[in-house]
């Protein structure tokens, strides 16, 4: 989402506003996604067929799956040990909790021990999937480790083991194309398992009571010999300064230095800041540290001086006696002042140099002090490393002494804490595939995608789609929304200048098909300007946009249409001397026009009224292509038949060429009453829109909006009719189209 932007905002009546924020783009709403969708409805379709396609064709090639399932209870506080039984549990679990000692035995059913184990017995090699492995290569009772690495993989990748919430039971899953396997290979891991407890608690106390034997032995001596090298190195290293928190006379004289240093570097950092603040002689920074120096009153004396010669100055003159006797009592204290800062820069400069030697010792008798502590310190560390030896080897030979008073090793050993709550028994259905859910998942996928993709080429997409899109990039008023059309079919009696009859164009809706919503929307234009200023009505109109196939001559051509069906005389005249097509529109010869008005080689021929019906409406074609275009808009002759047609007509529409491929439009435009801006929806671009603004302003166009054509009602905001509402207008054309010109 992008930021706010600053735009003039224009009136309807063409006067330019203060600056507003304009945001080129806001929060997407629920309103924009269904836009979205209607414009990308297609390509939604497309990827959703796309995703629906891959799910049936996953189910097509996958192979069902069917998983067997065991459940034992794990209860870690289970035990029947008498005797040293704290110290077996410690060497057996480690001391873990229970939720811990359920992960352990988790990770114990799936070693490889086990594994290997259950792959054994199930004879696992030749079965599938496990036999894929040994396609190249068979199995002959040696796994290479390639083989035993890929055989694990496919096990684990098969084998599920979880712990059911707040209880101590232990699920096993096993999957497997073949239901019988996959309910023998669970029931053997949970035979494995078992037989692996029994064994390893078994092993784990006869090894507990070896090593107790062993130790108990070894540390009677042990505690001896720790206890006379203790003495023997605090009697060797005179340790007798140490106090019960570890502190000494050097650590007590190290932290007195420390102190003392860190007082020394604040008095330094203070005289240095004053130093470097006296060399920048700046007299009034100097009476601030130095406010009792006969410098402040140097500095008044100075400053009544400076007010008593501008007082005298002003006065009598520069070249009064008085006046040079002040400037050179100025001079004088100038020099005493100068004199006064180079003695306290020599102060402060002094001050900070035996500061500085200060901390220079301060710091080099806090080295030698910590080079002395460090010494100090390794004969502490390594006493506490024996002290600590010495008690800890004691403690634990008083610790084994207790355990070995009590009842006999061997009547600790654990009972079996594991039971077998249900076997796996042959599965009915396969787990996999779900129809429903891979079939969804695939929609879903496709949907998700085609979305995804939607909204990145609605965000790479810079072109004005709707009406306020038009408003919300130029900050003009949008004065008309016209739907898009594919034309009528109506035929005109008029006829061409050889005298046989031809039909008119298809876009002129506003006369072949007064009835319509698109002839509606024109007269909804009409009233809009004509309402746009109620005391002198816009009366000179200039129709332009940013570039050529945005609809201009067709907008203008009904516009023009609109205004002559209420009896009012005007005039549509083709100021594209370059490709104007409105001759092709009313099917007109191109002989005489307005190029041939402004050479003077026409007159009242160019004029006509191609609309028997409508002989209020008079056009003026662009003639023979003008090889000077420009010069002849800009010329006095142009100016000229504006003021004569101001006279003659109610209303003038100029029809002009885009703003943005010739400046011919911006010769007129000042001339006009208001400058209508058309934008194409779909194909106009929000830069180009707020260029053609700039360019219209820029030469004081008095721009009274924008009309916004060729939109797609379904994705107009307001537009919240059904397609059968539609108010009493009959059904128009085969379809939507396109609102165009040939230019």
């Amino acid at each position: 989402m992008e930021g706010p932007r600053t735009t003039t905002r224009v009136s309807p009546a063409g006067d330019m506003q203060a600056e507003l924020p304009v945001n080129e783009r806001s929060i997407l709403t629920p309103g924009d996604v269904r836009k979205i969708f209607i414009r990308r409805k297609w390509l939604l379709l497309a990827f959703a067929l796309i995703g629906l396609g891959a799910g049936v064709l996953f189910l097509l090639m996958s192979v069902p799956l069917y998983e067997a399932t065991a459940r034992i209870d794990i209860d870690p506080g289970r035990s029947t040990n008498i005797g040293i039984n704290d110290l077996i549990e410690q060497k057996l679990t480690g001391g873990e909790g229970s939720s811990d000692r359920m992960q352990t035995e988790i990770r114990i059913m799936q070693s490889d021990s086990v594994s290997m184990a259950v792959i054994n017995s199930q004879d696992l090699y030749h079965k599938k999937p496990f036999s894929k492995i040994f396609k190249q290569t068979p199995y002959h009772g040696q796994l290479t480790p390639l083989q035993r690495y890929l055989l694990l993989l496919s096990y684990h990748g098969a084998l599920k083991i979880m712990v059911i919430p707040s209880t101590d039971v232990v699920e096993i899953h096993f999957s497997n194309p073949d239901p019988e396997v996959a309910t023998n290979v669970a029931n053997a891991i949970v035979d494995a398992y078992l037989e692996r407890d029994l064994k390893s608690r078994f092993e784990g106390t006869t090894r507990v009571s070896s090593w107790l034997a062993q130790q108990l032995t070894a540390l009677k001596g042990q505690v001896e010999d720790s206890q006379k090298a203790l003495a023997k190195f605090q009697r060797d290293n005179n340790l007798i300064g140490i106090d019960s928190e570890g502190g000494n006379l050097v650590t007590d004289s190290l932290r007195t230095v420390n102190q003392q240093l860190a007082q020394a570097e604040a008095d330094r950092i203070v005289k240095e800041a004053r130093y470097r603040l006296a060399q920048t002689r700046n007299p009034e920074l100097l009476v601030s540290v130095a406010p009792t120096t006969v410098l402040a009153s140097l500095r008044e004396q100075q400053a009544a001086l400076l007010v008593q010669a501008a007082q005298l100055e002003s006065k009598y003159g520069p070249d009064w006696p008085r006046v040079r006797e002040i400037r050179s009592q100025l001079s004088q204290v100038q020099r005493d002042i100068d004199s006064e800062i180079n003695s306290l820069t020599q102060r402060f400069q002094e001050e900070y140099n035996a500061a500085s030697n200060t901390e220079a010792l301060m710091r080099k008798r806090l080295d030698a002090t910590k080079q002395e502590a460090f010494r100090e310190n390794e004969s502490s560390a390594e006493f506490e490393i024996l002290k600590h030896g010495a008690e800890s080897a004691s403690d634990l030979y008083d610790a084994l002494q207790i355990k070995l008073k009590e009842a006999g090793i061997m009547a600790g050993l654990n009972s079996n804490n594991i039971d077998v709550i249900d076997r796996a028994s042959i599965p009915a259905l396969p787990i996999s595939p779900v129809k429903r859910v891979d079939l969804g998942v695939g929609l879903a996928a496709g949907l998700l995608v085609g979305i995804s993709l939607s909204l990145l080429l609605e965000s790479l997409d810079d072109t004005i789609q709707t009406s306020e899109d038009a408003e919300t990039v130029s900050g003009l008023t949008t004065l008309a929304v016209i739907p898009h059309f594919r034309g009528a079919s109506k035929k005109s009696s008029a006829e061409r200048d050889d005298g046989r009859p031809e039909s008119l164009s298809p876009d002129l809706v506003a006369y072949l098909e007064p009835h319509s919503v698109i002839a509606e929307s024109f007269r909804n234009l009409r009233s809009t300007i004509l309402l746009s200023a109620v005391d002198t009505q816009p009366k000179v109109l200039l129709l332009t946009s940013s570039f050529a196939a945005e609809g201009k001559s067709t907008c203008a051509s009904n516009l023009a249409i609109s205004f002559a069906q209420r009896n009012a005389r005007v005039l549509l005249v083709d100021t594209d001397l370059r490709k104007g097509t409105l001759h092709i529109k009313f099917r007109r010869s191109n002989r005489v026009g307005l190029s041939t008005l402004l050479s003077r080689e026409s007159g009242a021929e160019a004029y006509e009224q191609p609309l028997a019906d409508l002989p209020n409406l008079t056009v003026v074609s662009r003639g023979p292509v003008a090889p000077n275009p420009g010069e002849m808009l800009g010329s006095r002759s142009m100016e000229e038949l504006l003021l004569q047609w101001r006279e003659q007509y109610d209303h003038v529409i100029l029809d002009t060429s885009p703003v943005l491929a010739v400046s011919d439009a911006l010769s007129l435009a000042p001339q006009t009453d208001a400058a209508l801006i058309l934008v194409r929806s779909g194909v106009t671009r929000k830069k180009a829109l707020q260029r053609v603004r700039d360019q219209l302003l820029r030469v004081n166009a008095r721009v009274l909006g924008t009309i916004v054509n060729d939109v797609d009602l379904r994705i107009e905001n307001y537009y919240t009719y059904s397609k059968s509402y539609d108010y009493g207008y009959k059904s128009y054309g085969s379809g939507y189209g396109v609102v165009d010109d040939d230019k």
